[in-house]
């Protein structure tokens, strides 16, 4: 297996190999050509990788403008293109460490038993639709442009509680954390915001399911939303399983 050590100046080299390499490319190919807005799937790649698009442009030896015009949709992008594009992201991240690739490359990976679905848009959708879509009511959100969200996770809260230890507490944020994480057989929503609030790594916004009322739901819950800036959504679906299939008819 060829192994190539990727250029990362803050930590020791990380190493990349050419399957970690492969499998990312095809990955990432594969999701913008079946997508239905490519466009806008590529510009969800690259924001994952954390790229800025003139950077991604130069890499590829276009104008910003152009590559602008593809992830808005307004050209529709060939094989070749799509091939360019990939090849750039991974060059880009390759010389600052190669993280992404290591990331990407791993998922999707054997799913925790507190998690009970987890899911990645082709295409982001609003936080709102996604509320309306759990018949969700927000209990905090803050001011100003709505945001995006690339994934869901669904959580019962209570077998997380009981069997997933601080280092599996990543799996719940799949691809990234441009995501809502959702807690089932919720009792007031302490414990979950919590636990939310004191892990590193934050969601877009944080949805619970099992309190009958907005009253139901301990004032520090909503208090620790409001602190740490993260939607606290309550969903009044009728059961859990009512809440998973409006949430696999996104999209």
């Amino acid at each position: 297996m060829a192994r190539r050590e990727a250029v990362n100046n803050d930590s020791d080299p990380i190493i990349v190999s050419s399957e970690d390499i492969e499998s990312v490319k095809v990955k990432i190919a594969g999701e913008i050509a079946t997508s239905k807005s490519p466009g806008i799937t590529m510009k969800k790649w690259r924001q994952l990788f954390g790229e800025k698009q003139r950077d991604v442009a130069a890499r590829m030896g276009v104008a910003p403008s152009v590559l602008s015009d593809y992830e808005q949709g307004k050209r529709s992008p060939g094989i070749k293109f799509v091939k360019r594009y990939v090849e750039s992201l991974i060059t880009l991240d390759l010389e600052k460490g190669g993280a992404n690739i290591r990331h990407y490359s791993d998922y999707p990976r054997s799913r925790h038993k507190a998690i009970l679905d987890i899911r990645e848009f082709s295409i982001p959708i609003t936080i709102n639709k996604l509320t309306e879509a759990i018949n969700g009511v927000y209990l905090w959100r803050s001011r100003g442009r709505e945001q995006e969200v690339y994934g869901y996770t669904v959580v019962d809260s209570i077998a997380a509680i009981r069997y997933m230890d601080s280092t599996e507490f990543i799996q719940l944020f799949g691809l990234t954390s441009m995501r809502v994480l959702i807690f089932t057989s919720v009792s007031t929503g302490r414990s979950p915001l919590v636990a939310v609030r004191v892990y590193p790594l934050k969601p877009m916004a944080v949805a619970l399911h099992g309190p009958a009322s907005p009253e139901k739901v301990d004032k520090l819950a909503v208090e620790l939303a409001e602190f740490s800036g993260i939607p606290l959504i309550l969903s009044m679906s009728k059961s859990v399983k009512d809440l998973i299939e409006a949430l696999r008819g996104l999209e």
